[in-house]
């Protein structure tokens, strides 16, 4: 029997043994309900700050310090209420917390679901929902990340809910499903499943008229919210329903998805490093651990950590059904910095999440969206090449039964102390296992007729896998070169790779990698060479072409011969990387045998590729673009990509975006300040449209570096201006300020009355994100009167309404509206659709906020109409939302619910949670309004 019990599915409680329930304050109950959300699971200090505190004040550790003492002395006997260095733990048993109760139970559930015991899982499902018994942590007034714990929790609960009612279904229980599923579709109307087995539900109950209106309203709802059909899924239920022919699914949450790079052809040994890991996974049959596992596999580099760890992923992946995903965190690369975890959530969420979901702005509203992603799914995530710890800390899965692994060169005891992370120790190859491997990629009779050479050989390479394979791999292609020849070689090569010598090792890897690169022809030499001057985590072909100056067909020929000699690999079609140890070689060779002005030529050309592809994929993605740039030609040599489309576009940004960013820096290494300012000059459309406000902040400071080098004022404007619109994005107001101010003082020195406006017009936005309206008005009133001097109709139109909405914020509607009906004209008479559909939402905001709900429900759809043919969400919720308020207004609350919950949905798939708070009280307002008959 349970000590104590705590409660958080519903009203947070406390009671002892005795059933009595424990008196707590209201911020007691906060700080109580932020610990039973994250149970068994360290809290930092700043969490909770941001939790219980909407404006935290000055004193507001100081404070927590004293709410955790209380909380403390008032729960009951044996709580385990711990402090840790960066925050708290709370300490829990399954039995004590109706949160990990409710898990356990839905756990129980899909395992019964997946045995095909139906009936059996249907009452857990029925148990697991029993358990809530109101709104999430109910009483408490929580904020900053913990609301997407909350969100992550509380899809949990959605799901279970579809669940029991497949399980139901399965059972011939369909009109359950039916009094289940309607205030489901009123709450989540844009949850396809749960209109699917709505359907499914009628059809069953031999109400096929009913299912096939279910559809009909479905098809309805997407097309009017989202704009889009209905899914293939829910289409072939449609057609299976008018045939007659459909059927209930047993309960399966998830789609398994597998992104491991490819098994190792070669692998040989590691039986009881295998079996170590084999320990990790719970036995077959048995409750999963309460937690997530991690595993730490520590190693010098080449010794094998990544091969290992890929192996032993793809022998367990029914182990993991819910997906087995894989990043490259770069920990160790020569190429440059490690990734941080800000990028490789992003590539997590891009494995996880459907492609029409957009990817919110923040790290902290990421990794909360990223949670959410894996709640209730037992996933592996295969972390590889780790620097430190908090690199990979926000990476790791939390839901039981989920496993991390973790390669790196250090032993990363951070994660080892604070996260609980088992270690595994890597040594090289003993030298029977070195044999095994060489004799797998040699065969039995070569070893055996040079016995002593393949001994030396293995005793060279130290039971380093990698150089096993580099030898191994230059034996096989000169098959009438002796083994003896090989390993004399690799004894007398007298240059040392001496920055990786290290105290496990008995040889030097550049013995190793020398003895490859000294038998390559004088051009594939040559190009391995000049592979060592690419700055980023990989190359493409194209790129490639241009850095040795060759064309495309000849570059790939080149490539091949380094992948068959094992110094280079294509680990996607038409991109290439090398071993860090390897790329390390190759950089000391760029040095040794390029000369310093073929170097520089190299990079030139390499630097132009990317900013001449860059600047026409940016062009594709925003023709209309003002303030366009001009570009010297590219370096003779230099072999410039066009992409065909806006679609061919985004891709190319989306696999060459690391690269970009490397070849800025590299451009400012060589002195190449104009093309560095240019490059995030061509990145800045892809970095806003994909809200990738720190990388678009960071290229700009780049280019702010850059530009300090030349003595062109025109140049420094520019740069202060964007510079300070990506801050004034980002919210970093101060520093947008900063930057926006530098930019109107040179442009006024120079006269450029454009820029001027242009600048004007962005500080107000900046003021304005600052609640200081009265700065606001200041700056677009000027901004107004120069782009009236200097003519420009469509600045003059966009400042003009941006007057009008802060007008209309500050409640004088008249002169709001008088304002927003001349940008309208204006913005119509030269077809300007964006300015438009933004004018139009300014003017319902005007018009509801004065009684004209006829006219602003006009407004509003028709800025709707406008906003979804350009594909900006963003603009298209805030309009969503505030037509919600209309409905509401006119007492029209089944349409009010409608558009908020679609701008919910919006918010959700964006993940900004101060939006998707806002809304969710709305709509919390009107859960009254029952579901119409369909």
């Amino acid at each position: 029997m349970a000590d104590a019990t705590y409660n958080v599915l519903g009203p947070v409680q406390v009671c002892g043994p005795d059933g009595r329930q424990v008196h707590l304050t209201g911020m007691q109950r906060a700080v109580l309900a932020s610990f039973l959300l994250n149970v068994n699971t360290v809290v930092s200090r700043e969490r909770l700050v941001e939790a219980v505190w909407e404006d935290p004040p000055a004193s507001a550790v100081a404070n927590l310090q004293t709410y955790v003492a209380q909380l403390r002395k008032a729960l009951p006997p044996g709580a385990r209420l711990l402090t840790k260095e960066t925050g708290y733990l709370f300490e829990a048993r399954t039995e004590e917390v109706d949160l990990l109760e409710f898990e356990r139970a839905v756990r129980l559930a899909r395992d019964r679901a997946e045995q095909g015991d139906v009936d059996s899982a249907a009452c857990q499902f029925e148990r697991a929902l029993s358990m809530w018994q109101g709104k999430l942590a109910e009483g408490t007034k929580l904020a900053g990340s913990m609301l997407a714990r909350m969100t992550e929790v509380e899809e949990r609960l959605a799901a279970a809910r579809l669940d029991w009612a497949e399980a139901k279904l399965a059972l011939g229980r369909p009109m359950e499903v039916i009094e289940d599923l309607r205030p489901f579709v009123t709450e989540q109307p844009l949850h396809e499943r749960a209109w699917g087995l709505l359907m499914l539900a009628h059809s069953r109950a031999g109400q096929r008229d009913k299912a096939l209106e279910v559809f009909r309203h479905a098809r309805s709802v997407l097309i009017d919210e989202l704009g889009i059909e209905p899914s293939e899924e829910l289409q072939r239920l449609q057609a299976d329903i008018l045939a007659g022919t459909a059927q209930v699914r047993r309960p399966a949450a998830w789609a398994s998805t597998c992104q491991l790079p490819s098994d190792v052809k070669h692998f040989s040994g590691r039986e009881a490093e295998l079996a170590t890991l084999d320990g990790l996974l719970p036995i077959p049959g048995e409750e999963s651990y309460r937690t997530a596992m991690t595993c730490v596999i520590s190693g010098t580099g080449g010794v094998g950590k990544t091969s290992l760890a890929v192996h032993w992923a793809h022998g367990v992946r029914d182990r993991f059904p819910d997906g087995q995903f894989y990043v490259d965190l770069r920990g160790f690369s020569p190429a440059g910095t490690p990734m941080p975890a800000t990028e490789a959530v992003r590539i997590l969420l891009g494995f996880l999440q459907p492609l029409r979901n957009r990817i919110p702005a923040t790290f902290d509203e990421q990794i909360g969206l990223y949670r959410t992603l894996l709640a209730g799914r037992r996933v592996l995530i295969l972390l590889d090449n780790a620097r430190e710890p908090d690199q990979v800390r926000p990476l790791l899965p939390t839901s039981p039964g989920s496993l991390a692994v973790v390669t790196s060169r250090s032993v990363l005891t951070g994660l080892i102390a604070a996260e609980g992370a088992h270690l595994l120790r890597l040594a090289p190859l003993s030298d029977a296992e070195a044999g095994r491997l060489l004799k797998r990629r040699l065969g039995q009779d070569r070893m055996a007729a040079e016995h002593e050479a393949a001994e030396a050989i293995i005793k060279t390479c130290a039971g380093l896998p990698l150089a096993l394979g580099i030898v191994a791999a230059r034996a096989t292609i000169n098959a009438d070169l002796p083994l003896a020849a090989l390993a004399e070689e690799l004894q007398v090569e007298n240059t040392r790779l001496d920055a990786l010598q290290t105290d496990e090792l008995n040889t030097d890897l550049r013995e190793i990698f020398g003895s490859s690169y000294h038998v390559l022809s004088p051009e594939a030499a040559e190009t391995f060479a000049y592979l060592g001057l690419a700055p980023g985590p990989d190359v493409s072909l194209m790129a490639a072409a241009s850095l040795i100056g060759h064309p495309v067909a000849h570059t790939r020929t080149l490539l091949r011969t380094l992948e068959t000699a094992h110094l280079l690999h294509q680990h996607v079609q038409g991109r290439y990387r090398m071993h860090d140890l390897v790329r390390l070689y190759a950089i000391e060779r760029a040095t040794l045998d390029l000369g310093v002005d073929e170097r520089a030529a190299a990079v030139r050309r390499l630097v132009d590729f990317f900013l001449h592809t860059s600047y026409a994929a940016d062009r594709l993605l925003s023709p209309q673009r003002r303030n366009v740039i001009e570009l010297a030609p590219p370096a003779p040599g230099c072999l410039p990509h066009a992409p065909a489309d806006a679609a061919a576009a985004q891709t190319w940004f989306r696999a060459d975006h690391p690269c970009l960013l490397a070849a800025q820096r590299l451009a400012v290494e060589h002195g190449l300040h104009v093309a560095a300012w240019q490059l995030a000059w061509t990145l800045d459309t892809f970095h806003l449209a994909h809200n990738l406000l720190q990388n678009c902040i960071s290229a700009w400071r780049t280019a702010s570096t850059a530009v300090e080098h030349l003595d062109d004022s025109d140049v420094h404007a520019l740069v202060h201006q964007f510079f300070g619109r990506a801050c004034g994005r980002a919210g970093e107001h101060a520093e947008s300020l900063t930057h926006l101010g530098e930019a109107l003082a040179l442009y006024e020195r120079s006269g450029n009355l454009t820029g001027q406006a242009q600048v004007r017009h962005t500080l107000a936005l900046t003021w304005g994100g600052r609640g200081e309206h009265e700065q606001t008005l200041l700056h677009l009133e000027g901004a107004l009167r120069l782009y009236k001097d200097v003519g420009d109709v469509l600045g003059e139109a966009n400042v003009l309404n941006s007057l009008g909405w802060f007008h209309a914020i500050l409640a004088d509607f008249a002169t709001a509206q008088r304002q927003c009906e001349q940008a309208l004209a204006l913005l119509r008479r030269h077809d300007d659709r964006l300015g438009e559909a933004a004018a139009l939402d300014s003017l319902g905001y005007i018009a509801h906020n004065t009684g004209q709900h006829a006219q602003a429900l006009d407004h509003y759809h028709h800025a709707l109409t406008l906003r979804r043919e350009s594909g900006n969400a963003s603009t298209e919720a805030g309009t969503l939302s505030r037509l919600g308020d209309v409905y509401r207004a006119l007492g029209r609350h089944a349409e009010a619910v409608r558009v908020w919950s679609q701008a919910l949905a919006i918010y959700r798939d964006q993940h900004h949670t101060a939006q998707m708070k806002q809304v969710q009280d709305r709509l919390d307002a009107l859960r009254e309004v029952s579901f119409q008959t369909l």
